[in-house]
């Protein structure tokens, strides 16, 4: 299993790496200094531990797909699509780092410096990162095609699956600014809220349609696509709700994230939720300092976590990612599919939701 695992890992990243490729060799001659924008996109693109390729890599293999080819190219679009993602969110979110390094962004305006041009440093690393996402865009574009080019027989049914993934991220991350711009005092109110972000913005491309399309790409019934897209919106929200926990406690050594950069940000977490609906006065004092404040201290950051963490807030949610767990464990034991890729899958779902960065 763990030589599989390995071997569409390596499959996926020379995918990945070829598609990017090709995307720099149709703009090299005329716009050189695109590579500008290109390195940043490509570092995104070679982190990551391309759990949305593996589930896809596996659902494709317990539906016993041999549209191989067609599979590790939509495996590779999804994660072209991630990159592109995450580019755009560091620029919305403000954030500095990523991966262990600086978001595009931050890279991009450094250069702007470090050149002496003019015009703002920062409005230009921004726009440069959102160019980044786009060409990273153009890239998924590629490698969808290329997939449905080998799987023309379900080229309508995975065109409008990959579409509506990314409308519902879309929307999603629509959803989640709009949420993050309503008054502190709001959050209590909120978790109808929160959870359709979850739904839409994280699960449906963390888990719901990677598993769907693997299925579909094998030749799948309805019935079993359907039944998958069940399955992956559990896994996909536990799998936000892991990075939640880790977003607020994790160790910054093994996420590559500061330690409370949620809190910082002011993200509407479940967490964050239900420490303001269930913390005492002291707890949201606590909170309401440092939530959404990109200048608190990080000991009024550490203050914030430790309040909601005291509130029950990370003992609630570690409740919920495992009754998620459990309901997509059932429902996949229940398919009926072949011992090795439902183990397979079993597997993922434990990497999926005990990841620690």
């Amino acid at each position: 299993m763990t030589d599989q695992l390995a071997q569409w890992r390596h499959e996926t990243d020379a995918a990945i790496t070829a598609t990017l490729e090709a995307v720099s060799s149709s703009v090299a001659q005329a716009v050189p200094d695109a590579h500008e924008v290109l390195a940043p996109a490509m570092r995104y693109a070679a982190g990551g531990k391309r759990l949305r390729a593996l589930l896809l890599l596996a659902s494709h293999a317990a539906h016993e797909g041999t549209a191989t080819q067609a599979a590790v190219s939509l495996a590779a679009a999804l994660e072209l699509f991630q990159t592109a993602a995450l580019l755009h969110d560091d620029v919305l979110d403000g954030s500095d780092t990523r991966r262990g390094g600086p978001a595009a962004h931050r890279e991009i305006e450094t250069l702007h410096r470090a050149m002496g041009w003019q015009g703002d440093a920062e409005s230009f690393g921004a726009a440069g990162a959102i160019l980044a996402g786009d060409l990273t865009l153009m890239a998924c574009q590629r490698a969808v095609s290329r997939a449905v080019a080998a799987a023309p027989e379900r080229t309508v049914l995975l065109g409008t699956m990959f579409s509506e993934m990314a409308d519902l991220v879309t929307a999603g991350q629509y959803a989640d600014m709009r949420a993050a711009a309503q008054p502190l005092a709001a959050l209590g109110e909120q978790e109808v809220q929160i959870r359709a972000v979850m739904r839409a913005k994280t699960a449906s491309y963390s888990a719901e349609f990677p598993l769907a399309m693997g299925a579909a790409v094998a030749g799948a019934s309805d019935d079993a696509i359907s039944a998958m897209r069940t399955i992956g919106r559990d896994l996909g929200i536990a799998f936000q709700l892991r990075d939640d926990v880790l977003g607020l406690v994790g160790r910054p050594e093994v996420t590559g994230k500061p330690a409370g950069d949620d809190v910082r940000e002011g993200k509407r977490t479940l967490l964050a939720w239900y420490a303001w609906s269930h913390g005492d006065t002291t707890a949201r004092e606590s909170i309401a300092l440092a939530f959404g404040n990109r200048d608190a201290s990080d000991t009024t950051v550490a203050a914030a976590v430790d309040a909601v963490v005291r509130s029950g807030a990370v003992a609630h949610v570690e409740q919920e990612i495992a009754r998620l767990t459990q309901a997509a464990r059932t429902r996949l034991h229940a398919l009926g599919l072949g011992d090795a890729g439902a183990d397979m899958l079993d597997a993922l779902i434990t990497q999926v939701v005990d990841r620690q960065h």
